[in-house]
């Protein structure tokens, strides 16, 4: 935009009286700036403007009266900084942006009245593809220079309050993009998504309400990334008929219904995020809808994670602790896979199977359950494999006709253990396979020269890997020494990974735990990671078992702590985190032969969270740095991603992708492997759009990758 400033001042002489006045003198591309002061008035901008307070945020409000309409945006790229938007009816509109119109709202405060995006229900031009395939990271400046479609907004460090029925309502085709944006106080819903709207959202938080926290309908799409959801009405997130949703590093905290709920069609990701104290249940899925969940943590309310539809819902590696109720129940139907799923300390079953359900469960603990910890209704047929029950008065109920088929599963410090390998009796002798020895209890152990080979393919990391097999060569000479009755030199399998977000350490973490398996020196190889909120409590008393929940979680396996450093935040002389170190390291001395703590973080706060405690000096010895991957390294990623989905990136792509990289700016924002993964995610996508002009496309076309494929500089922070 041009500076053309404009001013707005009612006292000033040459300056407009209101800013109406100020927009219709406005050119194109121009500044409106207004003097400190409350203006009664509604206006339209219907060319592109941007909209300043002379004097710093907050010190302009504009009071719309509800008879004269909303300050509606009909023209693309507006900005509007740092204004207060007042509107006098709750329940009406105060800002509006129309079909292919765009706004940026920074540093802004509008309440007392809702925003509305609006969008074409034409859709004869929409590319269908997968919530997961949505470039999250896109800023949407492109579409706000040039919105062909719907309405786009863009907010940033913007608060939206005190509406009635809904705060930020996207209809049609509108896209909208929310960064560190907080909505709060509403009487009805925080965001409802309709028709076939994106909404992105980065750092959202959504207080209190007394509908839904966020509502997606129709055929809508939402990705939220690092956002929270707090203490709605209803249900946290809801998602009905063909409506899609991806949560990433998300909470959903202590909502009236169920965190997530899936109606109709619906389809949600789910990943590394948190679901607690819902009233009811944690995540909840009917009709034909399905979730994937990958490192969930659901605990509190009365089910864990509810499932009543017949399409097949999956769970990897989630916890569910502390309901009330079942922790995972399914209804009449309900065949979901479950892998590596812990559940704990539930007051009915730790799993219940309803009548006529299957579903698979591998390698998923039970423990402390209230009821005995696997209930199987009648008619079902669920198999469970390498499963554990724990400190539960019974392991099994299994109802009249049920079929269960248990492999290799073992039940500990159980009173009435009824799973193979105790004794037993009744139904649940049914189609039971041969249990292993419990010493040989866990995953089977891969090949240590497969997983070598593996650790060698990752690009870059010479480093790394160089120590990581200098480890694994010292740990096989250590397992020689014990099987030919010699006493093990000292050893601390404990490290620190120092270095930037994307250089690969969790791919790494995950990898050493496979390692160690192979060896034989840890019993499953499991990846556990854990954050500071997994670890710290939020009174006297609850930060100590919270840690050893974690921490027993990753039994045989790898405790991986991202961001270790926020344990010990720099200037707080009491912080509940100091308690999680000590119980940490009290736990690393008792159970040093079963678990591998890995502590990671950036370089130089790793430092200072290492010399934080004398106990975790003396047991992490050993720190591996990950440094950040260079333009060449960053193009082989996008390579071998390219390869792994069956893409070739023509050489003109090579040269141009080599170019685009080296002008990104490597500054705290950049993401290393992630920003190759989202630059191909983007090259993906622009090839759909121009593979699909094509009438009858040939497969290398359909395959090839070329230069004109690449995003903007700007798509990619």
């Amino acid at each position: 935009m041009t500076d053309d400033r404009i001013r707005v001042a009612p006292r000033s002489r040459g300056a407009h009286r209101t800013i109406t006045q100020a927009l219709g003198a406005a050119p194109a591309g121009a500044v409106v700036s207004i003097a400190p002061g409350e203006y009664h008035e509604s206006f339209r901008l219907i060319r592109r403007v941007t909209l300043v307070p002379e004097h710093g945020s907050g010190s302009v409000t504009v009071v719309v009266p509800a008879a004269a309409g909303a300050v509606t945006v009909a023209a693309p790229d507006c900005r509007i900084s740092g204004l207060v938007l007042r509107g006098t009816d709750p329940g009406e509109t105060l800002l509006r942006v129309e079909d292919a119109a765009g706004l940026t709202l920074e540093d802004c405060v509008v309440s007392h009245g809702r925003v509305e995006v609006l969008g074409s229900r034409t859709t004869a031009n929409r590319i269908d593809r997968p919530v997961g395939d949505i470039p999250l990271d896109h800023d949407l400046a492109a579409e706000l220079a040039d919105p062909t479609d719907g309405g786009v907004l863009v907010t940033r460090r913007t608060r939206l309050r005190s509406a009635r029925h809904t705060a930020l309502h996207l209809t049609g085709d509108a896209l909208a993009r929310l960064d560190d944006t907080s909505i709060m106080d509403v009487e009805g819903i925080g965001v409802a998504v309709s028709g076939t709207a994106v909404l992105r959202a980065d750092q959202l938080r959504v207080h209190g309400g007394s509908g839904s926290a966020l509502r997606a309908r129709d055929a809508s799409r939402v990705l939220l990334r690092g956002s929270g959801l707090f203490g709605a009405g209803r249900n946290g997130l809801l998602v009905e008929d063909a409506a899609e949703a991806l949560l990433t590093d998300c909470r959903v905290e202590n909502v009236a219904r169920s965190a997530v709920r899936l109606d109709g069609t619906a389809r949600a990701e789910i990943e590394e995020s948190t679901l607690a104290g819902a009233r009811l249940s944690g995540v909840e899925v009917r009709d034909q809808a399905r979730v994937m969940m990958r490192g969930v943590r659901v605990s509190g309310g009365e089910t864990g994670v509810r499932l009543r539809s017949e399409q097949e819902s999956v769970l990897l590696h989630c916890s569910v602790t502390g309901q009330q109720g079942n922790g995972v129940e399914l209804a009449v139907g309900a065949d979901p896979r479950l892998r590596g799923v812990r559940v704990a300390r539930t007051g009915k079953h730790g799993v219940m199977v309803g009548d006529n359900s299957r579903g698979t469960f591998d390698h998923c603990d039970v423990i402390a359950s209230g009821f005995p910890a696997i209930h199987v209704g009648r008619d079902g047929a669920p198999r469970f494999r390498g499963c554990r029950v724990f400190d539960s008065a019974h392991d099994l109920g299994v109802a009249e006709g049920a079929n269960p088929v248990f492999e290799n599963c073992v039940a500990i410090n159980v009173g009435s253990p009824r799973l193979p390998g105790a004794p037993r009796g009744g139904a649940a002798d049914r189609k039971v396979a041969p249990q292993r020895d419990e010493e040989d209890d866990g995953p089977e152990a891969e090949s240590l020269t497969d997983l070598l080979a593996e650790l060698d393919e990752l690009v870059g990391l010479e480093n790394v890997k160089r120590d990581v097999g200098g480890m694994v060569k010292l740990m096989q000479t250590v397992r020689m020494r014990q099987e030919a009755g010699l006493p093990a030199p000292p050893l601390s399998r404990h490290l620190v990974f120092a270095g930037n977000p994307g250089t690969g350490k969790t791919t790494v973490a995950r990898l050493y735990g496979r390692l160690l398996h192979a060896l034989g020196l840890l019993s499953r190889g499991h990846l556990e990671e854990v954050d500071r909120s997994a670890l710290v409590g939020e009174y006297i008393g609850h930060t100590g078992p919270k840690t050893t929940e974690a921490f027993e979680r990753a039994r045989g396996g790898v405790l991986f702590i991202d961001e270790a450093y926020a344990l010990t935040p720099p200037g707080v002389a009491q912080d509940f985190g100091s308690e999680a170190i000590a119980t940490l390291v009290k736990l690393m001395e008792d159970h040093r032969d079963e678990v591998v703590v890995i502590a990671a973080g950036y370089p130089g706060e790793m430092d200072r969270f290492i010399g934080s405690n004398p106990g975790l000096a003396s047991r992490f010895t050993r720190s591996l740095l990950f440094t950040d991957y260079d333009t060449e390294e960053l193009v082989r990623i996008v390579e071998h991603h390219a390869r792994r989905h069956r893409y070739d990136l023509t050489e003109g792509a090579r040269e141009a992708l080599t170019a685009h990289i080296g002008a990104i700016p490597r500054g705290d924002r950049f993401g290393n492997g992630r920003t190759a993964r989202q630059l191909f995610q983007q090259m993906t996508e622009r090839q759909a759009m121009r593979v699909a002009e094509l009438t009858s496309p040939k497969d290398s076309e359909l395959m090839a990758l070329n230069e004109n494929d690449l995003p903007l500089p700007t798509s990619v922070s």
